[in-house]
């Protein structure tokens, strides 16, 4: 069964929270990872390959730079899960 938008953005906005360090007021859906958190590239990477085994995806890595917001990775793994 498909999850929901609403389902994946809560657990990704868990995981960064987490992850990152943030306060809740922090996560937004147009939070920029690097922009805003302070957290460099490899941090990011390592969400997105989180998030790659939790949806079973393969993200391409010329996706990766385009996945710069929490909303951006949500319809990615929205649209792209199995």
């Amino acid at each position: 069964m498909a999850l929901t938008k609403e389902q994946i953005y809560d657990h990704l906005a868990k995981e960064s929270q987490a992850r990152f360090s943030l306060q809740d007021h922090q996560v937004q859906p147009e939070l920029d990872f690097a922009k805003e958190t302070g957290v460099d590239s490899i941090d990011v990477v390592e969400l997105i390959l989180e998030v790659e085994d939790e949806y079973d995806l393969v993200i391409p890595d010329e996706e990766l730079d385009s996945l710069t917001t929490l909303q951006k990775v949500v319809d990615y793994v929205y649209v792209h899960q199995a």
